[in-house]
């Protein structure tokens, strides 16, 4: 049986943002030709999340996080984190670095 051959994608620009990202969510108005997953976040500290990435250059969107199969068990409270947020590929280690010293205090003020 013969494996499935895999084909580099030439040119992905060509097929914009949304040919990699979920089209139901918002990004900060950055784009990159490839696009990662980083993490899944609280929808109520997004809006701020996106304006600190933006503010580093850094590419992002966030989208609600798409329905888990019925038999996948729970593993974050029902009040966690409910939008997955993804980067471009191009600051990947840069949004990292925003991400460790922003959330904490992201996190903090929208417990108070």
């Amino acid at each position: 049986m013969a494996a499935p051959i895999a084909r580099p994608l030439h040119q992905p620009e060509r097929f914009g943002r949304l040919w990699w990202l979920p089209s139901h969510g918002r990004g900060n108005g950055l784009s990159d030709t490839g696009w990662a997953p980083i993490a899944d976040i609280d929808a109520a500290i997004v809006a701020p999340l996106l304006v600190e990435l933006r503010a580093a250059g850094v590419p992002a969107h966030a989208a609600p996080r798409t329905q888990r199969p019925r038999h996948v068990r729970r593993r974050t409270p029902p009040g966690g984190p409910r939008c997955r947020l993804w980067v471009g590929t191009s600051a990947y280690a840069r949004a990292e670095d925003v991400l460790r010293t922003s959330l904490p205090v992201l996190l903090e003020r929208a417990m108070s």
